[in-house]
C-alpha cells in the first residue's frame, strides 16, 4: 500500500475541488464460512487404473495381466472382482475356456475423466459489503477490525450489516474467490449451498480524499484500493449515503471560511486565487511525472547498447528548472487555501528554516496535539530565531502528570525562561479557533481550529481550512491583526 503523501501526490487533485481531508480508511468485508454441496473427481486407484490401461491394448486373462504389470496374480483378482461389480469390465470366454477380461464403454469414460462424487464441503470466501458481492482477496488485502482499530483506520460504514442470504450468492461465479491454502485455484463444482456457518467482519485497507465542490459546497470521497482510484468504490458509498452519516465529517468549511474571512477583512479575501492555484498544481503533477519518466529512460540509456547511447533526451535539470518555476509561480499567488498534506509541509518549514521571527498563534497548548518533537523543534529555533508563542488558554507552568511525564506546558515555559528569544503570552479572544504561523514576515498560515492536529480518539474526517499568503500587505495585516499580546514570561 503507498504512502500517504504519494496518494495526495498522485490524486489529490480534483478539477473544482478542494481537498480538505485524508485518512486511512478501512472497506467493510465479510468473511464468510459456508457449508456446501461440491462435486469431487475422484481418481481410481493405482492397481485398477493399469489393468483398465492394459485392457485397452487386448483383451487378456487374469494371470496375463499379472505378469504384463509385474504384480501377484491375487491382487490382480482382487481388483478385476471390484472392477466387474462396478461394470468397467466385463468377461468373456475364448475355446479354450479361458477366462478373458474385456474393458467396457464404461471403463473408457471412467479411465479419461475419473469418477465424480458429491460431497459435503466447507467453503471461505470474503464478501464486498459496498459492492454486494463476493470478492477475491488475498492475507495482505484484509485486516480485522482489531488490527485496523490499532492503525487509526476509519472504518467505513455498510448500508447493511447483516450477512447476506444464500439466494443472493451465485453458486456459478463462486468458486472463483474460494480461499485456498496456498492460494490455488479451487477446482471443485459447487452444486448447492446449505448454510452460513460464520461471518467475521474484516476490512480493506484503502485511502480515503475528501473533496469539497468549490461551487456547490458537496462532499465527495476518493477512495484509493490497491494503489489506484476505485470510481466504483467511491459511487457505491456516495449511493447508499456513507458520506451523509451522523459523526462521519466533523467541522464546517463555510464556518470556519467565513472565520478566516472575518480576520482577513474584505479586501484581502479578495484576493483568494485557488482557480489559479489549481491550474499551476495541475501543471507541477504532469512535470513530476515526466521527471519520473525521464530519469528512468536516463538509466536505461546509460545500461543500453552503444547504438542506442546517441538518442538525445531532455536533461533531468531542465525539468528541474521548469518545476522550480512553476513552484515559484505557485508561492506568488496573493492567497491559497492548501490541503491538510501541504498544512503539515508548510509548518514542518517553518519549523525548520525560519531564520529570524517565527510567530506561533494558537489557541491552546494541548498535551496531544503538541508534541515533544514539536515543542524541541520551536526550542532550536529560539536558538537561532525570535519566537513568540501567543494562545487564548494560559499556559501553566506547575506540572500536574506523574513524575516524567512529557507536559508540553512546562516545557515551553521552561525553555523561554532560558532563551530570550522565545515569548510567551496571552492573545485576544476575537483571534478564538484560529491558528496563525507567521515565518521571517514573508509567509502566513491561517487555519480554522488546531493547526497541531490531536490524535482521534475515534478516526473520523475532519474538514481542515487553511489558506498560506506570501503577499507583504496580507503578511503585515496578519502581523497587526495578531497584536503583541500579554507577555507571561520575560
Amino acid at each position: 500500500m503507498i504512502s500517504t503523501q504519494r496518494v495526495v501526490r498522485e490524486f489529490g487533485l480534483r478539477p473544482g475541488f478542494d481537498l480538505i481531508d485524508v485518512k486511512k480508511c478501512g472497506l467493510p468485508v465479510f468473511r464468510l464460512t459456508v457449508e456446501a454441496i461440491t462435486l469431487r473427481r475422484q481418481n481410481l486407484p493405482t492397481i485398477q487404473e493399469f489393468i483398465l490401461k492394459s485392457l485397452m491394448i487386448e483383451d487378456a486373462a487374469a494371470i496375463e495381466i499379472a505378469a504384463m504389470l509385474g504384480l501377484a496374480a491375487r491382487h490382480v483378482e482382487e481388483s478385476l472382482t471390484r472392477l466387474l461389480f462396478e461394470q468397467l469390465v466385463s468377461e468373456t470366454t475364448d475355446p479354450l475356456t479361458k477366462i478373458r477380461y474385456r474393458l467396457t464403454d464404461l471403463g473408457k469414460e471412467r479411465l479419461e475423466s475419473g469418477q465424480s462424487r458429491p460431497q459435503d464441503e466447507t467453503l471461505v470466501f470474503d464478501y464486498d459489503l459496498l459492492f454486494q458481492s463476493p470478492v477475491k482477496l488475498t492475507d495482505a488485502q484484509v485486516e480485522s477490525a482489531k488490527e485496523a482499530r490499532q492503525d487509526g483506520t476509519l472504518l467505513l460504514p455498510a448500508a447493511s450489516l447483516d450477512p447476506p442470504s444464500l439466494q443472493a450468492l451465485s453458486i456459478n461465479t463462486l468458486g472463483q474467490v474460494v480461499r485456498r491454502i496456498g492460494g490455488k485455484e479451487f477446482q471443485k463444482q459447487i452444486l448447492g449451498l446449505r448454510r452460513i456457518l460464520r461471518h467475521q467482519m474484516m476490512f480493506r485497507p484503502a485511502t480515503g480524499l475528501l473533496f469539497r465542490n468549490r461551487l456547490s459546497g458537496e462532499m465527495e470521497l476518493g477512495v484509493i484500493v490497491d494503489d489506484k482510484l476505485s470510481e466504483r468504490h467511491e459511487i457505491e458509498f456516495s449511493r447508499t449515503g456513507g458520506l451523509k452519516k451522523a459523526g462521519f465529517i466533523k467541522g464546517s468549511w463555510s464556518e470556519d471560511t467565513s472565520r478566516i474571512r472575518a480576520f482577513l477583512g474584505a479586501s484581502a479575501w479578495s484576493k483568494v486565487a485557488d482557480d489559479q492555484a489549481e491550474a499551476v498544481q495541475w501543471r507541477m503533477r504532469e512535470l513530476g511525472r515526466e521527471r519520473t519518466e525521464l530519469v528512468e529512460m536516463h538509466e536505461r540509456k546509460r545500461r543500453s547498447r552503444d547504438k542506442l547511447k546517441a538518442h538525445h533526451l531532455q536533461t533531468v535539470e531542465d525539468l528541474d528548472r521548469q518545476i522550480a518555476a512553476s513552484r515559484a509561480q505557485l508561492d506568488g499567488l496573493p492567497l491559497r487555501s492548501v490541503s491538510p498534506s501541504e498544512l503539515a509541509t508548510l509548518l514542518r518549514d517553518a519549523l525548520e528554516h525560519t531564520e529570524s521571527e517565527l510567530i506561533f498563534s494558537i489557541d491552546a497548548v494541548e498535551q496531544e496535539g503538541m508534541t515533544r518533537q514539536v515543542v524541541g523543534q520551536l526550542g532550536k529555533v529560539a536558538e537561532r530565531a525570535v519566537v513568540e508563542i501567543r494562545t487564548n488558554d494560559p499556559i501553566d507552568p506547575m506540572p500536574i502528570g506523574e513524575k516524567g511525564t512529557f507536559e508540553p506546558g512546562v516545557e515551553l515555559w521552561s525553555l523561554a525562561n532560558l532563551n530570550r528569544r522565545m515569548t510567551l503570552a496571552e492573545r485576544g479572544s476575537e483571534l478564538h479557533g484560529l491558528s496563525v504561523v507567521v515565518r521571517d514576515r514573508r509567509l502566513a498560515i491561517i487555519a480554522a481550529g488546531s493547526i497541531v492536529k490531536p490524535v482521534d480518539r475515534r478516526p473520523h474526517f475532519r474538514v481542515q481550512t487553511a489558506y498560506v499568503t506570501s503577499d507583504p500587505d496580507i503578511v503585515d495585516l496578519v502581523r497587526q491583526k495578531l497584536g503583541s499580546g500579554v507577555p507571561l514570561v520575560v
